[in-house]
């Protein structure tokens, strides 16, 4: 029997292709194998993501158990519910038999994802979830376990010559699976004649990688619970109407030649893809409402609390009111410091003592103090006799006047240090008489004019 298997228009041939191999002396298929890595790869695909999804990973591989026993008895009621005439006269063990193939893939998703629903049931999680996350390894195990069609001969679809026609020997294919146009045109080479067929797994398998890209990048951008699952339907359905149009081996419809599973895809593909763009769609609508109504009422929250638009305003201007407000208390500051300063250096210097007793005279009133401040004829006439006085009066021997007090000449003689005194002033001091007696505190000198007196009886 010839094992080969060619792909004439890729230039790739292959010698010997076989369908099992033996391990410790038992013979164990490649599909099965093919099978059980795709579901050791998807299990590790789901418990990472549940891992980084902060899930319990045992509830998944719990999951797991019912779900494979119900898909594998899903696939095979499917298969041969619609291939009874195959089985109407065996026994119960003979159709249960698995080892010879007879498995339905959409029969093992439905009968997968209804014992994993009730599993979820049970434990009181969500269903949709899980689904989510289960639905991506399930596609990583159709990838590389539909590889398992390559090594058995079979799901293929009618004769084609494109680019990725695949050339298989007549003598190993069942002659079920073999159409009137594939009959038509054998190609022979040496000794060997060959069919020239549609390589289905290879368009399923690549239709499932294109198919697992776009979910992972709905992973991420999942608006509800369930909406991968049910994506994962529509693109595994919608692939299925091209397989199922195409396959020579579809399950047909009893007593029709149409292929079964073609109205179930296309129902699938219609449904979940409608409810799942809907849904979103409904969600997108409700969260941008729910966001609207959040807005407003935490409009109407600050506007009962605070006046926004007096807090907006005030934030507008309020690097501007504060420089103004430092500059003015900067420059009232500056007008007070010289304004006392100015009012120091305009004081007179006669704001002092009197030269018999030292004390200081404060005026008591502004009428008093403008009295003091403004001296009688008769002190004129006194401070001008001093003033005439010569240099050497002393020794003239002339009879010369008492002067009064000289606050003026007081001053200066406290002042000496700071300020020179003029020539006629020291003769007027050396023409004072020696000895005269200092009036007692609060007394003025007899000979002292009567207004002079009345003057310092008014400013005390």
């Amino acid at each position: 029997m010839d094992m080969s298997i060619r792909f004439p228009n890729l230039q790739i041939y292959f010698g010997y292709v076989g369908r099992s191999v033996s391990v410790f002396g038992f013979e164990i298929t490649i599909y099965g194998l093919l099978i059980a890595a795709g579901m050791f790869l998807g299990l590790i695909y789901v418990l990472h993501q549940a891992k980084v999804q902060n899930e319990n990973q045992n509830l998944y591989l719990e999951m797991m158990i019912p779900a494979m026993l119900g898909g594998l008895i899903g696939a095979r009621a499917f298969y041969v519910l619609f291939n009874w005439n195959l089985f109407s006269g065996q026994t119960a063990a003979e159709i249960c038999d698995i080892r010879n193939g007879g498995m339905s893939l959409y029969g093992g998703i439905l009968g997968g994802a209804l014992l994993a629903a009730l599993y979820c049931r049970i434990r009181k999680v969500s269903f949709q979830r899980m689904a989510d996350t289960a639905s991506i390894g399930l596609l990583i195990t159709q990838i590389i376990g539909i590889w398992g069609n390559f090594f058995n001969r079979e799901s293929f679809g009618g004769y084609t010559d494109s680019l990725f026609a695949m050339q298989i020997p007549l003598d190993v294919v069942r002659p079920g699976q073999i159409t009137d146009a594939i009959e038509e045109h054998l190609v022979t080479v040496g000794d060997v004649s060959y069919i020239q067929v549609h390589p289905l797994f290879l368009y399923e398998s690549l239709w499932c990688l294109l198919l697992f890209l776009v979910l992972l990048f709905y992973t991420r951008r999942k608006t509800y619970q369930g909406e991968v699952f049910l994506r994962y339907l529509a693109g595994v359905s919608l692939g299925g109407v091209g397989i199922e149009w195409l396959r020579t081996d579809a399950l047909k419809i009893p007593g029709t030649d149409f292929p079964a599973f073609l109205p179930v895809c296309a129902f699938l593909f219609i449904v979940c893809g409608v409810s799942a763009t809907v849904r979103r769609v409904l969600w997108k609508k409700r969260e941008a409402a729910r966001r609207r109504r959040r807005e407003e009422r935490y409009a109407a929250e600050e506007k009962a609390t605070l006046n926004y638009n007096d807090i907006q305003g005030y934030e507008n201007v309020a690097g501007e009111f504060w420089n103004t407000e430092n500059a003015a208390e900067d420059k009232e500051n500056v007008e007070e410091a010289s304004g006392s300063e100015k009012s120091r250096e305009e004081l007179p210097d006669n704001t002092g003592a009197d030269s018999g007793d030292g004390e200081e005279n404060q005026p008591v009133d502004g009428e008093n103090s403008q009295e003091h401040n403004q001296p009688s004829e008769e002190n004129k006439e006194a401070e001008e006799t001093c003033e005439e006085i010569p240099e050497n009066g002393g020794d003239t021997g002339e009879d010369t006047k008492d002067c009064p007090p000289d606050t003026e000449n007081h001053v200066v003689e406290t002042e000496e240090e700071t300020a020179p005194v003029p020539p006629d002033r020291e003769n007027a001091k050396e023409a004072e008489p020696d000895g005269g007696e200092e009036p007692e505190p609060g007394k003025m000198p007899e000979d002292q004019p009567a207004a002079r007196r009345d003057d310092e009886s008014n400013t005390v």
